[in-house]
């Protein structure tokens, strides 16, 4: 057989995230922008290059950079877990990374949903109850739950229908302002 080159994701990418501020990655599809999500969301490794966090290298498996860097999916109904009500889909950050107590949890929860426009009532419902639009804010509210600094939102609207993309840009632009945060589109 021949020998095949290898495929190239990704080459050469670098940029700096201003703290508080937007930046979106533009390209054609297939030109690596959600590689390089997953690159930065220690989802895969990059066969070269570093990526630095207020000038110090961050390693995949860096627990605090885990909990500053969070993501929002494409997808609300492939990225929420059918079988957890939005509650435990929320809560689960924190459980893993063990913030807080149970009670504590429940608490950050109910402001979660408050935070994104969900009614609290929203926490014992399923995915599959719920509207894409609605499962997207449940998304948004589960990478806060651990007060992350950046959000990493890989093509976090495309699924959407127009008019629910235009409630979700403006929830994530007055989360921003509220919150402080970086976004990564």
């Amino acid at each position: 057989g021949s020998r095949r080159e290898p495929v190239h994701a990704l080459r050469e990418a670098a940029f700096s995230l201003a703290e508080g501020g937007s930046l979106a990655v533009v390209g054609e599809s297939g030109s690596g922008k959600t590689t390089l999500a997953r690159i930065l969301l220690g989802l895969e490794r990059a066969d070269a290059g570093r990526i630095t966090l207020r000038g110090a290298e961050v390693t995949r498996r860096d627990r605090s950079f885990r909990r500053t860097v969070q993501p929002v999916f494409q997808n609300p109904y492939g990225s929420l877990d059918p079988m957890y009500s939005i509650h435990n889909t929320s809560a689960e950050p924190m459980r893993i990374h063990g913030v807080g107590t149970k009670s504590e949890r429940d608490a950050k929860v109910r402001d979660l949903l408050e935070k994104v426009a969900l009614p609290p009532e929203m926490a014992r419902r399923f995915p599959g109850e719920l509207s894409g639009g609605q499962r997207q804010r449940v998304a948004i509210a589960r990478a806060l739950a651990l007060d992350p600094e950046v959000i990493v939102l890989d093509e976090a609207v495309s699924a959407l229908d127009v008019l629910v993309q235009s409630q979700i840009l403006d929830l994530l632009a007055e989360l921003q302002s509220e919150l402080g945060l970086t976004y990564l589109f």
